[in-house]
């Protein structure tokens, strides 16, 4: 019975997929919103039922021509920051409440969960996904330990792509837009049999890049992405059904096309008198060299929002393999179900940190990474109680390596073409045992409580940096691997109680935490450097309240929320007087996070639907105090924590209606705005990045259910900004956005 309720849930969310945006139809022909389900509690249910603070977006919304990917959602989430990690191809910052993260390094984990059809991502590399062949995707804020796991501890988001439709059809997709912006997808349904059916689709997105280089004069920062897979869904009794997934994505993109942001005399940190270095490296020593002043970024003349001057491309190759074999099993009014998934990641990137015309710091890297994950869950209802319980297990391992190129040749007089080398190597592995169950004690009082229990190892084995003539030979004895390991355990619980004053209006209160886990930092240039950290953990307390009004045609949510944060990861870069660069990543600070959400949607006229969200955070160091570290500040407590605006907003409309009799006309505007916020550790003055506020649209014309031609605009103010990222004393580079630009996608379904 509940694998049958759960498809005819599934069925009636895909077949409402076809009608008016969040609007449908009720049987007395009232305008109503449309019911939104959701799986943030493992289970499907209304999202107006979910004592939880969570957004979902349709496939509807998310097919929208101006949404490209994971970054174009913020628009619809409170307290949301969505950007790309300057260093890594698909690399995913995320910020959800004040907690936030943005290293690339394997060896410290994300705070935010993301999952693509259940499975965990382990890391932010592939996390900027695209939007094509969506059914839905979820924000989760707050901590979600006890039924998402380790590394939620700002919350989590949810993916899920289409299932199998069991039916032949499909749909072609191509899209032209400014920067040479050409891409084409596609994706058909086959039937096998009356019980199964597959999915197959492939996509390959190309642009030139929005950037000009203006030392090799060419378009830099461009996209080449190929990526294809497929989908087999097979009922193998009434009770018995499966899915196996397999995906495969080439990334040739270019990782980022990087401005100069290199400082002069007398900046931050620099102006302390106690730097060893009065200006980065990367414009001092050409400058002292006799090579000008063109290594600043107030010097060089061509660097800005729309060109840069690397002596380089920012060249990355990454492969990645996916697959996801899941299970439903029905066993009466209980459902068993198995997720097992894997993913096997090559990433290689050629990156001039330099940022400017001067061949002073190239790097080259690889990393090979891959992850198991296998979770077990069941589902059911004991008297008045529900439950999902689950077990859980991870194991994964990554081998990094790097070679510098050019640095030392300025730093230490080695000749032209000799490296400098660092590695490691390190594994998790994990385990956990979950529950949660709701007591509905009266027909309006439900209590809410759950548990996660996590026992987790973590390795790592780092080989500091060596050191290599053009011709191989070593400056240097063979460097030994040091070895380090540690283990924890963790209790993630849960309790809340929720209460319906009506059909239409509910309120909950809970206190949830979650842990994102320690270990060590591998990125370093000596064993000697291995630091070991311990877990972080977030504690929220949250009162909301989820209601309907104006007979379903207003939805307003909100949540007020605070947050405890303790043990909170700081990662720190520092350097030694020989030009060396480590990240130190210590338990460093304590904060409190308040802040509330509010979130409306209505239909206001037949075809006319509005929604506005806004979020306020208060976040704030209680304690930072940092101990042992050179050249860092032993009190941080009045820093600004990063990427936490005190206020963000958004809002949009969207207006359907017929012409011809036959076909749709659709008009979408949206505009998502942010307070300015931080983002490098120091408060460094090129960390903070200005309020700014984004406009996009599109206009649909569809004609039958046949094609739709859609001409979409993207940030039609043309709202520049950029994210920095410095590396005292070496070198301060940055990324900016892309400027206002337009496209057409003309889709054809069968």
């Amino acid at each position: 019975m509940l694998k049958k309720s759960a498809k005819a849930i599934s069925v009636a969310v895909l077949a409402s997929s076809s009608a008016l945006p969040l609007a449908v139809q009720a049987q007395s022909n009232a305008l109503q919103l449309e019911e939104i389900i959701v799986t943030a509690r493992k289970r499907q249910e209304s999202i107006q039922n979910v004592p939880v603070a969570v957004t979902a977006l349709s496939a509807q919304e998310l097919q929208r021509s101006s949404i490209r990917d994971l970054r174009d959602i913020t628009a619809y989430v409170p307290n949301l920051l969505v950007d790309k990690v300057t260093a890594l191809q698909g690399g995913a910052s995320l910020a959800i409440r004040g907690v936030s993260y943005q290293e690339i390094d394997k060896s410290l984990d994300p705070g935010i969960g993301v999952l693509l059809d259940d499975v965990y991502l382990g890391t932010n590399a592939g996390q900027i996904l695209e939007n094509f062949d969506l059914e839905r995707l979820e924000v989760l804020r707050g901590p979600q330990g006890t039924l998402f796991g380790k590394n939620t501890i700002g919350g989590a988001i949810a993916i899920f792509r289409t299932a199998p439709t069991k039916e032949l059809g499909g749909k072609v997709q191509g899209t032209v837009g400014e920067f040479g912006r050409q891409d084409v997808r596609g994706l058909v349904n086959l039937p096998m049999t009356e019980k199964g059916g597959a999915k197959l689709w492939a996509a390959k997105l190309k642009s030139d890049g929005y950037i000009r280089n203006t030392t090799f004069g060419d378009d830099v920062g461009g996209q080449n992405y190929e990526n294809g897979g497929a989908t087999l869904a097979y009922e193998i009794t009434d009770d018995l059904d499966l899915a196996f997934t397999y995906e495969r994505t080439q990334d040739k993109s270019d990782v980022g096309a990087w401005a100069n942001f290199n400082k002069y005399f007398d900046e931050f940190p620099y102006n302390t008198g106690t730097a060893d270095a009065p200006a980065d490296l990367a414009g001092f020593l050409p400058l002292t060299s006799g090579l000008g002043d063109a290594g600043f970024r107030q010097f060089d003349p061509g660097s800005d929002e729309n060109h840069n001057s690397q002596n380089g491309r920012n060249n990355g190759d990454t492969n990645q393999d996916y697959s996801n074999l899941t299970f439903n099993y029905t066993m009466g009014d209980w459902l068993l179900t198995a997720i097992t998934g894997y993913i096997n990641r090559n990433e290689n990137a050629r990156l001039e940190y330099d940022a400017n015309r001067f061949e002073f710091l190239t790097v080259q890297s690889d990393t090979d990474y891959e992850q198991f994950s296998q979770e077990i869950r069941l589902n059911g209802t004991i008297g008045d109680v529900e439950m999902t319980s689950g077990l859980y297990y991870w194991d994964s391992d990554y081998d990094a390596a790097s070679e510098t190129y050019d640095l030392f040749e300025w730093l230490a007089g080695l000749p032209d073409g000799s490296i400098g080398t660092i590695s490691q190597h390190g594994e998790t592995e994990s385990y956990a045992a979950f529950t949660s169950a709701d007591w509905s004690v009266t027909e309006e009082l439900t209590l809410n409580a759950g548990v996660r229990y996590t026992y987790e190892e973590k390795t790592l084995e780092p080989v500091g940096q060596e050191f290599f003539l053009p011709d191989g030979t070593a400056l240097q004895p063979p460097v030994a691997a040091v070895h380090a390991d540690t283990d924890w355990d963790k209790w993630s619980p849960r309790v809340g109680a929720q209460y319906d004053f009506t059909d239409n209006m509910m309120a909950y209160t809970s206190y949830s935490q979650g842990f994102k886990s320690g270990g060590f930092f591998g990125r370093i240039t000596s064993g000697t450097n291995v630091r070991k950290f311990n877990p972080e953990e977030v504690g929220t307390y949250e009162i909301g309240l989820k209601s309907m009004w104006w007979d379903q045609r207003l939805r307003v949510n909100g949540a007020i929320f605070s947050s405890d944060y303790k043990d909170k990861q700081e990662e720190i870069i520092v350097s030694d007087p020989n030009g060396n660069v480590d990240t130190v990543v210590v338990n460093a600070s304590d904060a409190t996070m308040d802040g509330l959400e509010l979130e409306l949607s209505a239909l206001v006229y037949e075809g006319v639907t509005v929604f506005a969200q806004g979020g306020y955070l208060d976040a704030s160091y209680d304690e930072f105090l940092i101990e042992g570290i050179p050249g860092v500040p032993t009190d941080g407590s009045d820093l600004d924590m990063r990427n936490a605006p005190e206020y963000t907003f958004g809002t949009g409309i969207n207006y359907v209606h017929s012409i011809f009799g036959h076909s749709q006309m659709s008009y979408d505007l949206t505009y998502n705005w942010r307070d300015s916020y931080m983002t490098i550790f120091d408060n460094d003055p090129l960390g903070e990045v200005d309020a700014a506020g984004f406009w996009n649209a599109n206009i649909d014309y569809r004609y039958k259910d046949l094609v739709t031609v859609s001409v979409y605009g993207r940030n039609l103010g043309d709202e520049r900004y950029y994210r920095a990222v410095a590396i005292p004393p070496v070198s301060t580079f940055g990324q900016w956005n892309e400027p206002r630009n337009y496209g057409v996608t003309v889709t054809y379904m069968f």
